[in-house]
């Protein structure tokens, strides 16, 4: 028989109480807040100790065998991440990795207490308030839901957000066992269960080209979540945007647009959550659009299902996001507004600039309150090329950066000016040729 594979919490408290790693440390007397060195594979100043706690739990998890593979950081890092991230007993304190000086992230490992609370019902939206349904559906003895509260399910469910029904007719349904979206519309698979998810892929995408053009020009990277579970992760080849569905979508208003069908509920092992989700994808209808328009990204919601976006997974006070509209198209990415904030931040004038989206569906976001992992339904949006760039420069220390010092190796891929010079000429031909 093999090794069985070992449980990432009680791995990583051994690791974290021998200090078996440089920046890897706990933070409290209580033994609950950690961190751990978060740096970019690129970055000039990065080393293999950077990656040798994500390199041993790769060993150790069974994905790596350092004498039939191939080494690759970037995926035990997102093997890591992932395994973090399916534990809803740990959330993520605070997201530094942006920092150029010290790029890093301080996770939490709950107490009993929270950890139990981590399994309850939804904060629905309604109407703009919240009322918190977990106190009617959650079984505190035993920290889980109750089977003999599931008959007050439908009433809780009437709560979320969703608009009335004749807003939305259904679509026609999808013959059983029918795949979710084609690889052809969605790029990949839809990968079902929660084990680890297979790197993908990176676009094909010409920096240059997006630099040389005036409207936004990127693939997508999408991630699905169902409280906190990754329950799908593909990439989107469509410069135009996609389209989230339901499992069993109806036919496109727009079939320019890639269809995203998000999973099927049927794999969820806990019944009260699988019920929530389904009403929430039945509320789902034709969608929500994800459409670029000239140098912006923007949002239309098409069911009724309300469905609101922010900048990042764990909000603060104040944190930019809201309801998306379903009169008009809401403007959720704006090109030029990161292009000068990556200036900026190359500059050592600002701070990193956001460049990921996050979609909560039914329930209202930002939310301060609430973790993003006890929401029904997540969706991560990544424009690859903004990732890219954003990448490319941390990888040549972008706080220190100077027009005058370009980094040879970024300057390579975009000509004799450099990265810097590429993104301020974009900025200046932006501002003398306003789009519209």
């Amino acid at each position: 028989m093999g090794t069985p594979k070992p449980l990432i919490v009680p791995w990583l408290r051994k690791k974290l109480d021998g200090e078996c790693y440089p920046g890897v440390r706990w933070l409290d007397q209580g033994r609950t807040q950690f961190r751990v060195p978060w740096k970019h594979g690129l970055r000039q100043d990065a080393s293999t100790e950077d990656f040798q706690l994500f390199r041993d739990w790769a060993i150790d998890s069974g994905s790596y065998r350092p004498d039939h593979d191939a080494p690759a950081p970037s995926v035990w890092k997102r093997n890591f991440r992932s395994a973090l991230n399916r534990k809803p007993g740990i959330q993520v304190l605070r997201d530094h990795s942006s920092d150029s000086a010290d790029p890093h992230k301080v996770y939490e490992i709950l107490p009993e207490g929270a950890r139990a609370g981590a399994d309850e019902a939804p904060t629905a939206a309604v109407g703009g308030s919240e009322a918190d349904a977990s106190s009617q559906l959650l079984d505190r003895s035993g920290g889980g839901f109750s089977s003999s509260q599931d008959k007050e399910l439908d009433d809780i469910l009437n709560s979320l957000a969703l608009s009335s029904p004749e807003e939305d007719a259904p679509g026609p349904a999808q013959a059983p066992g029918a795949p979710y979206a084609t690889d052809a519309a969605t790029g990949g698979a839809l990968l079902p269960g929660f084990g680890d998810f297979p790197p993908l892929q990176p676009a094909p995408s010409s920096l240059e080209q997006l630099l040389a053009s005036d409207v936004l020009m990127t693939f997508f990277e999408v991630r699905v979540y169902y409280r906190g579970h990754l329950m799908l992760q593909t990439l989107v080849p469509n410069p135009q945007g996609f389209r989230l569905v339901p499992p069993s979508p109806g036919p496109s208003p727009c079939p320019e647009l890639a269809d995203v069908a998000l999973p099927e509920v049927g794999m969820l092992p806990d019944q009260v959550q699988a019920s929530y989700t389904a009403r929430l994808l039945q509320g789902l209808g034709a969608g929500v659009l994800l459409r670029v328009e000239g140098p912006a990204l923007c949002a239309t919601r098409l069911g009724r299902l309300h469905a609101y976006w922010g900048r990042t997974e764990t909000p603060e006070p104040g944190a930019e996001g809201g309801e998306l509209s379903k009169e008009g198209c809401t403007p959720v990415y704006d090109l030029p507004r990161f292009i000068r904030e990556l200036i900026c931040f190359m500059e050592g004038q600002g701070r990193s600039p956001a460049y990921e989206l996050w979609l909560c569906l039914g329930e209202a976001w930002p939310d301060t309150r609430r973790s993003w992992k006890k929401k029904l339904i997540m969706v991560q949006v990544v424009p690859t090329a903004l990732q890219t760039l954003h990448q490319m420069s941390q990888a040549g220390g972008a706080s220190s950066l100077r027009a005058e010092e370009p980094d040879l190796r970024i300057s390579d891929s975009l000509g004799a000016a450099g990265l810097l010079g590429a993104l301020r000429n974009w900025e200046e031909r932006m501002e003398s040729q306003p789009y519209g």
